[in-house]
């Protein structure tokens, strides 16, 4: 009866599929007359020069940059009969069928034996129906969906451990499309974690590129036709923007032949932070923790990458729909991706202005922010879990081959199936030294992405340097450019004055950064969260030079923040040794440079004085940070007399100190930013705060780039007052937490 029962259950979902996969196709066939732009301009004239009847050679009276296999396809189809515009939608749309067919079944990998009918029918018609897969094909004549089914179909060979066949869907999704790259980062991580297969399978990527470019190399095309022609789509279209509601969105304007070279090296950097936290994790990644990592990968690459059309966020797009199906509580995910590029699609194809691409780009960073608080909460879970599971197999005693098993994974020095020793002993090499070579590579990518930036002039700042007068810099400011400038009248004659201070500003950065490295390796053996000291160091290392907060402060507008933040990290560093003077002195010059950090830090200090309680180490505590801050004050107004010798009178040297108030909503967000930065790492509940500001501030910095709002003001205040809400609910939180605690003692 039971398998009666699920038999009747079978042939309802292939009934529902069916009947989904018919209306899905009447959906696609309303749009398949809808000529766009694209079509008339570059498909049609391709595929009219290829007439059948004539062989390979014709493939050499193409003149586009689309790979040879698509267009063979192209030549191919004039042999079947019908109209060309329906013949080449059609072939895309095949392929949507295909790759809802791969989603489906990567979706029914993680199912429930009982429920697995049911999922890959649900996730199949999902894919079919997503708007995106609608338009792109059948309405818009786009084959964006072809390479996106050849990795979908990778995906799901990989979970199958078929190696082999992986390395081969992937060939034939790069021979389609570039956008094929978007899962390399995450595809090259699973191989060195898992070591699960040899690098030598990735030779079968570009033999099955050349594979696929036979009939145009018989044609008369170099057997590197392959390669070439990508070499020749890179910097075709040198604009930041390019219509996809991403980060470029807000800063259209951000001239190409700077900023690329920045946007690229940045993603490089922010992806190898990711690969090291995923490699110093002991325990293994689960399929569906890969999943995620795809989904994130994507993400931040499509949300930063520069000269991005609005369609070659598909692969995106579809992950996130697989993901949600895997944790249902990322739904929210990919619903705000898929509405934006819905939106994206329809404002392209149909010339319609639906909604402004900066409130999208917007949503998208908020999005991709808080998936990745989700998805640092469900990595610490699971390594609990399996920590848990491991403490219990040692208390039930495992013993012998299977125990030394297991501490050869914890050790990550297990020689897996696949993996030649060779490759198993350099991996290992690379693993026992990576926070070291982590640090080397992104000092160096810190200072390579800052050099263009050289070239950037902030209007603002300017009259800073030059004018003594009329600005509203501390008097030890304003001594420091006087030094810069001697330097350069004497030394350096050749050098402007802000070429000094960008060079200043880049070793600012990195001093500032390694000493929050430091203070975070210095906070203990883990913090609150789990994470190992050396990964939180190279964590906050790579944030502190690559994030859009620093790259708009320091390298772009040439401001002395770092310098500030480096100090007071020393004192920090102090102060936990019990150097309280030499703390207090540090404290004091950061503050006399730029004086609104002795605000924010008069305000922490306060908030640690009132959660310190009144226990008679809590006074001791207090008085301690009492003569702190009194020595930090006084440091502060004698450094401020430094003025004197810039022709100041003492009053004037200390209003000067006291002048940031004029504008004290511009200034004290950076060292904000920043204290919020460093308390994710004490506590995840502060990143959806860290989400909140840092996209607000993206918002707000905007407008002094282009002297107008990038949004309402309004947006950007709301996500201020979220921001405090959430962080006074974060400090009542570990306050009554604090008192709950010493009540229960």
């Amino acid at each position: 009866m039971a398998i009666q029962k699920q038999e009747n259950r079978k042939y309802i979902y292939i009934l529902i599929l069916l009947l989904a996969g018919a209306a899905a196709f009447f959906v696609r066939w309303a749009g398949i007359e809808h000529i766009t732009a694209d079509f008339e301009t570059c498909l049609m004239p391709w595929s009219e020069s290829m007439k059948a009847g004539q062989g390979p050679g014709i493939l050499l009276d193409y003149d586009g940059d689309y790979n040879m296999p698509y267009i063979t396809v192209l030549w191919l189809l004039n042999y079947l009969p019908g109209r060309t515009i329906v013949k080449i939608k059609l072939f895309s749309v095949l392929f949507e069928y295909l790759g809802a067919v791969a989603a489906g079944l990567i979706v029914a990998h993680f199912a429930e034996e009982e429920k697995k009918e049911l999922w890959f029918t649900v996730s199949c018609i999902a894919v079919l129906f997503y708007p995106s897969a609608i338009l792109n094909g059948a309405w818009w004549s786009q084959c964006d969906f072809i390479y996106v089914a050849f990795l979908l179909f990778m995906i799901r060979a990989l979970l199958k451990e078929h190696y082999g066949t992986a390395m081969i869907l992937l060939g034939c999704a790069f021979s389609f499309k570039l956008q094929a790259v978007l899962i390399l980062p995450v595809l090259l991580i699973f191989w060195w974690k898992r070591r699960s297969f040899s690098a030598a399978y990735f030779l079968l990527v570009p033999v099955m590129m050349e594979v696929l470019c036979i009939p145009a190399i018989l044609g008369g095309y170099s057997v590197f036709i392959p390669f070439s022609v990508y070499t020749r789509q890179l910097g075709r279209y040198p604009y930041m923007y390019v219509f996809y509601p991403n980060f470029w969105a807000l800063f259209r304007e951000a001239p190409y032949y700077i900023f690329s070279n920045v946007a690229i090296l940045s993603i490089l950097a922010g992806l190898g932070v990711f690969a090291v936290a995923v490699i110093r994790k002991k325990t293994e990644i689960t399929g569906e923790q890969w999943i995620e990592f795809a989904v994130w990968t994507t993400f931040f690459m499509m949300c930063f990458l520069p000269c991005m059309h609005e369609r070659y966020g598909m692969l995106m797009e579809v992950l996130a729909i697989i993901y949600a199906f895997l944790n249902r509580r990322t739904w929210w995910n990919a619903v705000i991706i898929g509405a934006g590029s819905c939106i994206a699609y329809l404002q392209v194809t149909f010339g319609q202005d639906i909604l402004a691409d900066q409130w999208i780009a917007a949503a998208y960073l908020l999005s991709l922010g808080f998936f990745t608080w989700q998805m640092i909460k469900n990595w610490n879970r699971t390594e609990a879990e399996t920590t848990e599971k491991s403490g219990k197999a040692e208390e039930t005693g495992l013993t012998g081959a299977k125990a030394g098993k297991v501490r050869q994974k914890e050790n990550g020095r297990i020689l897996r199936k696949g993996v030649s020793a060779l490759e198993n002993t350099v991996m290992d090499f690379v693993n026992w030294y990576i926070p070291v070579l982590a640090f080397i590579l992104l000092t160096v990518l810190a200072v390579v992405v800052r050099k263009p930036m050289i070239e950037c002039i902030s209007a603002d700042y300017l009259p800073n340097l030059i004018e003594i007068e009329g600005n509203y810099h501390t008097p030890l400011y304003m001594l420091l450019m006087q030094v810069l400038s001697g330097i350069n009248s004497s030394v350096l004659p050749d050098k402007t004055l802000f070429f000094l201070v960008k060079l200043l500003c880049m070793a600012a950065d990195i001093f500032a950064a390694a000493m929050m490295a430091v203070c975070i390796y210095d906070c203990g053996g883990k913090d609150a969260g789990g994470c190992d000291r050396k990964l939180s160091a190279v964590i906050v290392y790579g944030a502190m030079l690559f994030l859009p907060m620093v790259l708009l402060n320091s390298p772009f507008w040439a401001h002395l923040d770092s310098i500030s933040i480096g100090l007071l990290g020393g004192a920090w560093l102090l102060y936990r040794r019990k150097k309280d003077i030499f703390a207090g002195i540090l404290a004091g010059l950061a503050c006399a440079l730029l004086a609104h950090y002795a605000v924010v830090l008069s305000v922490v200090i306060c908030v640690f004085q009132f959660m310190s309680g009144k226990g008679k180490k809590a006074l001791m505590e207090q008085k301690r940070m009492n003569s702190f801050s009194s020595i930090c004050a006084v440091v502060m107004v004698l450094v401020s007399m430094t003025g004197l010798l810039l022709g100041y009178s003492v009053l004037r040297c200390i209003y000067k100190l006291l002048c940031f108030w004029m504008h004290p909503e511009t200034w004290m967000l950076y060292p904000v930013l920043v204290l919020v930065l460093l308390l994710c790492f004490y506590d995840r509940r502060w990143m959806p705060v860290w989400v909140l500001l840092e996209v607000a501030a993206i918002l707000d910095w905007g407008e002094f780039l282009y002297e107008l709002p990038v949004l309402p003001h309004a947006a950007y205040a709301v996500l201020y007052v979220a921001a405090l809400i959430w962080a006074a609910g974060n400090i009542v939180t570990g306050w009554l937490k604090q008192v709950k605690g010493k009540s229960v003692k």
